[in-house]
C-alpha cells in the first residue's frame, strides 16, 4: 500500500495511517507534526509513542524532565527521538521551523521514558552493504531499538540512508509482522521505487508505503537522489520478529557471488 501526502503539510498533526482506516497494519498509526518557531504542542496518547525528530530545533517536556535538542536533518545527522510508554504527557516546544514523524501504537507494557540521541541507540549509524553485490547496496543504518535493548517496546524501528542509484533491503525479505516506510530525498524532487510483493510503487519525499504481513519489500534510488527512510514494524505482543529472505535472490550476498561480466 502506498500513502502519498499530497499537498504540504499543515501546521500540527498531519495523519497519514490509522488504526481504524488501516487495519493492515496491526494498529500501528503513523503521522507527522509541523510547526514553526515558537509553537507549542500538548500530546497524550494511549499508546506507546516515538517522536523522531526530522530537523529543527525543539524542546521535548515529560514526566517533570526536559530537554532542547536540535538536528540539521536526517540524511548529515543520526537520530535523535523521544519514546514514551502510553499515557505519558508531552511537550513540544518548536526553537525553529520543526517536523517530526510519529509512529504509535497499543502497549500496555510499562517502561522508562527516555530521549535517545545517536549515542543512545542499539546502532547509531552503521555501513552496510560494502563489499557485497558489487556495491549495489551501500547503505546506512541506525537502528533505534528493539526488544534487546527495549524488552518492553512493541516497536522494531530505525532509519535508512540509501546511497544514490542503490538498492537496500536486499535481497527482498518478507516478515509476519507490518512495516511503514516514510520516505525523504536529496534533493527534494528525486524518487526511489519501492517493491511490493509483484508490484513496485514509484516514491518521493514524504511518502508512506506500508507492507502488511507476509509482502516482501526492498528498495531502489534513482541515480544522482539519495534516499531516506524511517521503517516502523509493529511486533508481535508476545513473539520476536522473524525475517525470511526470498530464497531465489539470496545467492547475491555470497562472497563469491559472480555477476555479468564476469559470467
Amino acid at each position: 500500500m502506498k500513502y502519498t501526502h499530497k499537498a504540504p503539510f499543515d501546521k500540527g498533526y498531519n495523519g497519514m495511517v490509522s488504526a481504524v482506516e488501516n487495519p493492515e497494519m496491526m494498529g500501528m498509526e503513523f503521522g507527522v507534526v509541523k510547526m514553526a518557531e515558537g509553537d507549542v504542542m500538548h500530546f497524550d496518547y494511549a499508546q506507546e509513542v516515538v517522536y523522531d525528530l526530522m530537523s529543527g530545533s525543539v524542546t521535548f517536556e515529560w514526566n517533570g524532565k526536559s530537554e532542547t535538542v536540535t538536528r540539521r536533518d536526517v540524511f548529515h545527522e543520526g537520530a535523535i527521538l523521544l519514546h514514551v510508554p502510553q499515557n505519558t504527557q508531552v511537550t513540544i516546544s518548536a526553537v525553529s521551523d520543526v517536523e517530526i514523524a510519529v509512529s504509535r501504537t497499543e502497549n500496555k507494557r510499562d517502561f522508562a521514558a527516555r530521549l535517545l540521541r545517536p549515542e543512545d541507540c542499539l546502532c547509531a549509524n552503521e555501513e552496510r552493504g560494502a563489499g557485497q553485490m558489487n556495491e549495489c547496496s551501500t547503505r546506512l543504518v541506525r537502528t533505534f531499538f528493539d526488544r534487546s535493548n527495549c524488552p518492553e517496546t512493541n516497536f522494531f524501528i530505525g532509519e535508512v540512508v540509501h546511497f544514490p542509484g542503490k538498492w537496500s533491503s536486499y535481497p527482498p525479505h518478507q516478515h509476519v509482522e507490518p512495516e511503514l516506510y516514510y520516505y525523504k530525498f536529496l534533493p527534494e524532487n528525486g524518487y526511489g521505487l519501492a517493491e511490493y510483493g509483484d508490484d513496485a510503487f514509484k516514491v518521493k519525499n514524504n511518502d508512506l508505503t506500508g507492507m502488511p504481513e507476509n509482502v516482501t519489500h526492498s528498495q531502489a534510488a534513482a541515480p544522482g537522489y539519495a534516499e531516506y527512510y524511517l521503517w516502523c514494524i509493529r511486533l508481535q505482543d508476545d513473539k520476536n520478529i522473524v525475517t525470511t529472505v526470498v530464497p531465489e535472490y539470496e545467492w547475491v550476498t555470497k562472497a563469491d557471488a559472480k555477476y555479468f561480466p564476469d559470467i
